[in-house]
């Protein structure tokens, strides 16, 4: 009799554990379903392909979720564009916008707003002839150098930047386009960023993720005000040879713009007293469609120092100071101009048939100083070198 007590015993205080687990179990369930998963910024927000009425917002998360973005001409927004895909990577197109007018936007993903408010102000139409921009590029290794370099910027505050290539070291490195963006954070979520693709990013998938850029993203061109930009692969991997897919592009929409300014950028050089030098195969093979279509400014990278010179009535500005260990004058170039071994940006300002063009480095010191007339048929002048 005692056993069989003892086993009902047993087996009652056996249930009554099993049923607590149970309930505890089943609390902590619903207290996990009560409680919304909660998403974090990774990256961003950033703007690419700014246009007279539109740009693409961009940011990550660590964990998948819906987009949507805030905006309007202030604070208070009043538009909303959204996307109920779940991801990680989230772009949205803001549309409607007015030409050149500031609009406020902010970032959301499910529910969460992630990230402060900002500002951008949309392209400048084709009859706008007032405008700034900043070129740079090879910002790669030294963190410290890149961010006084983008710090400088931010205080120009351009209507957007153009990068010669050459964002990281090793474009197959995650961590370094982290490092990148990091540093960048608060000057393209304000100015939106066109690039081009440099010998270090090796073609990387890591770049064409990022990066939401016109056409297919290696070679293509804009309008902002009354200057046509072309931006080219040119990075010591892709064709741009007479007959080759980005030749033949580059001649038809060079052959179809009106605009009175044209200016080209991309990676490597044809003039340069750098290490690397000035590529002759380049300059070999595009500086004649240049001088047949009339480009006027081409902006490059590659050897990190700041040089102009000027040849067959064209401007070219290697603008390299962006970060990466700087380079001396170790090659020859007749063509030469200007030459400094400094961390720099390029600021530039068109006005009509004028442009004006400073190298700054990121003390602010103005170094270079010249002026470009549309209409006058000689070297461009220098105010200040």
């Amino acid at each position: 009799m005692h056993k069989i007590l003892d086993r009902w015993i047993r087996q009652l205080l056996l249930s009554l554990l099993l049923a607590l687990i149970l309930l505890v179990g089943w609390h902590r369930l619903m207290v996990t379903w009560s409680q919304p998963l909660t998403v974090s910024l990774t990256r961003g927000p950033y703007l690419q392909s700014v246009t007279p009425d539109s740009v693409i917002v961009v940011w990550e998360t660590d964990a998948p979720g819906n987009s949507q973005v805030d905006y309007g001409p202030t604070a208070s927004y009043g538009l909303v564009v959204s996307d109920a895909v779940s991801v990680t990577h989230h772009a949205l197109a803001l549309t409607g916008s007015s030409p050149y007018t500031t609009f406020h936007y902010r970032v959301s993903t499910d529910g969460q707003l992630l990230g402060e408010d900002s500002a951008f102000r949309t392209a400048a139409p084709l009859t706008q002839t007032t405008f700034s921009f900043v070129v740079y590029g090879d910002t790669r290794t030294n963190v410290t150098p890149h961010q006084q370099v983008v710090d400088r910027i931010r205080a120009l505050a351009p209507d957007f930047v153009l990068h010669t290539g050459d964002f990281v070291e090793d474009g197959n490195n995650a961590g370094q386009w982290t490092t990148f963006f990091t540093v960048e954070h608060d000057l393209i979520r304000q100015a939106s960023l066109f690039g081009v693709l440099g010998n270090h990013e090796h073609d990387s998938a890591y770049y064409f993720n990022a990066f939401h850029l016109p056409g297919n993203e290696q070679w293509y061109s804009f309008d902002y005000g009354n200057v046509h930009f072309v931006a080219l692969e040119i990075d010591e991997s892709s064709s741009y040879a007479p007959g080759s897919e980005q030749f033949q592009w580059l001649e038809n929409d060079l052959a179809h713009t009106g605009q009175l300014w044209k200016i080209v950028f991309f990676h490597v050089p044809p003039y340069s007293s750098g290490s690397h030098g000035g590529d002759t195969s380049v300059r070999n093979a595009l500086e004649p469609v240049f001088t047949r279509y009339g480009v006027d400014l081409v902006f490059n990278g590659h050897d990190h120092d700041y040089e102009r010179s000027v040849a067959n009535g064209i401007v070219y500005i290697v603008a390299g100071g962006g970060g990466a260990p700087l380079y001396g004058k170790e090659n020859s170039n007749p063509a030469s101009v200007c030459f400094s071994e400094t961390y720099h940006s390029v600021w530039v300002s068109v006005t009509d048939s004028l442009i004006n063009v400073a190298g700054i480095r990121p003390d602010g010191f103005r170094f270079d100083e010249f002026e470009m007339h549309k209409y006058r048929h000689f070297l461009p002048i220098v105010v200040k070198q």
